[in-house]
Order: structure tokens, then sequence, then C-alpha cells
């Protein structure tokens, strides 16, 4: 079997998965029962994902995924404001007066806005839970005069050996000595 090229996932992107999980189910609950405080722990789960969501991609160093994220955010804060002004719900002088936009102009800020939001969790989702690679650990070159296991060595020349009177036996017994030539 050969070995994963991913890490396991760390302690961040599990419970980015349980916050994003808690979020679906309680936001289908809300959706169903229309209970306050459901939409409220739906809520809170969101914000839980968030945060743990960025915590794991700012604690893999994956920075470009975070900029992905803003611009999609910005680009969702900015749909969705003019949706409200296209509607006449935001910045109106005459805040009495009935507006005359129908409601189809508003349609493809508020597509866009949706669309932006679900490209923004999808971006965090993705960049939180998605592991690392395993990174390679390389082998240190091969050291001239040293042969690789299962290939025969080539004899180093001889190094000369101090012939000398003075020397006594001991000297001469820890001086080095040549590589034996290997039959193989």
């Amino acid at each position: 079997m050969t070995p994963s090229r991913f890490l396991p996932l760390r302690r961040s992107a599990r419970a980015t998965l349980v916050c994003a999980a808690a979020a679906a189910a309680l936001s289908a609950l809300t959706a169903w029962t229309l209970e306050g405080w459901i939409a409220a722990a739906a809520l809170a789960a969101l914000v839980g994902f968030l945060l743990c969501a960025l915590y794991a991609i700012f604690g893999m160093n994956r920075y470009w995924i975070a900029a992905g994220a803003l611009a999609t955010t910005a680009l969702t804060v900015g749909c969705v404001l003019a949706f409200l002004r296209v509607l006449g719900l935001a910045w109106d002088d005459a805040p009495d007066r009935v507006t005359t936009v129908s409601s189809r102009d508003a349609d493809p800020y508020f597509l866009g806005a949706i669309g932006a939001l679900v490209a923004t969790l999808a971006i965090l989702f993705a960049g939180a839970v998605w592991p690392q690679r395993r990174r390679r650990t390389r082998r240190p070159a091969p050291q001239a005069g040293r042969s690789k296991p299962g290939t025969p060595s080539r004899a180093r020349p001889a190094s000369p050996r101090p012939s000398s009177p003075s020397l006594s036996g001991r000297a001469r017994a820890s001086a080095p000595r040549p590589a034996a030539r290997r039959n193989g």
C-alpha cells in the first residue's frame, strides 16, 4: 500500500467540519420550523465555522485563499448594499415615499449576493479542510568515496603511512588504513 501524499487533518480542520455540519443542520431546521432560537444557534454555528476556517487557513499559511475569501466577502457586501439601495430601503431621502422600482430590477443584485456568499463559504471550507501535501524529505547527497548499499565499492588509493621509526606501535595502529576491497 502506498502512503498517502496528504497529512491527516488538523484539529482546526476537524472543528471546521463539525461547525459546518452544525450550521447546515441548524439552518435546515430553522427553514423547516421558523423558530428564532434555532436561527440564533445556526448563526452561532456559522460564526464558529468562519472562525475555525480562518484559524485553519492562517495556520497552514494559505494567504491566497484568505485573500480570495476576502474578495468574495467584499463582493457579497457590495451586492447586498446595491440590492437594498435599488429597493429603496437604504439611503433614501424620503422614507415615506413608495418606490417605483420593481423587484425584477433588484433580482440580479440579490442573486449576486447569494452567489458571492456561497463562493465565500466554499472557499473557506475548501481552504480549511483540504489537507496539506506531505513534504518530501531530501536524501543527503552521496559523499565522495562512499558507495550506495548493494553496489561494490571502489578501492581508494592508499594513503601514505608514516614509516618513521619514532612512532610507537600504538600510534601506527590508530593511523588510518586504506579501505579493503570487497568482492561482491
